[in-house]
């Protein structure tokens, strides 16, 4: 998917952001097949390729994209629409219909969460924050992370954290260490 011009510096920093994420909050969700591991990282990936139609809408694009597009072909259905949903969701906030959709399927809110968290921690393409720790507690999970700044930690609290709570019946916390 080269050709539709996806920022590779930060779609793969999202896709390892959102690895570190899964790897330490999946096992607070409902039972899960591993491919989903695949999928988050997929979908990471390609979340922006649809700047290549128009930064406005850019998710509803890369959905359409991932559907459609001739390199995906070889996937399963199933894959193919579970992939391209993910990245729909990666973004703009979550309202009721998205909500109802997501809830759905478990997994489905857990890895759109951790999509949204890692997409908003890069939320200027620069790859300057690193997750310092991640601790889980029985009410919250504390995301402890350095090089953050302000606006985009406004926006992570505000709208990226969306669903975060459905789907892992604990709120996020984020610490800026210097």
């Amino acid at each position: 998917m080269q050709q539709y011009q996806v920022d590779r510096p930060h779609a793969v920093y999202v896709a390892l952001l959102s690895l570190q994420l899964y790897d330490a909050l999946i096992r607070l969700a409902e039972p899960h097949d591993n491919s989903w591991r695949e999928y988050l990282e997929t979908a990471a990936l390609l979340h922006d390729a649809g700047y290549f139609i128009n930064k406005k809408g850019h998710h509803k694009h890369s959905r359409y994209l991932i559907c459609y597009a001739r390199e995906t072909q070889f996937w399963e259905e199933p894959t193919r629409e579970d992939i391209a949903n993910l990245a729909y969701y990666h973004r703009k906030p979550l309202g009721m219909k998205k909500i109802r959709h997501l809830s759905q399927n478990s997994t489905w809110m857990a890895l759109s969460a951790i999509l949204r968290i890692a997409d908003g921690l890069d939320r200027h393409h620069c790859q300057n924050v690193v997750i310092r720790h991640i601790e889980i507690g029985s009410q919250t999970v504390d995301l402890s992370v350095s090089g953050l700044q302000k606006e985009p930690w406004d926006h992570l609290l505000r709208i990226k954290s969306q669903g975060f709570s459905s789907a892992f019946h604990r709120q996020i916390r984020i610490h800026n260490l210097p």
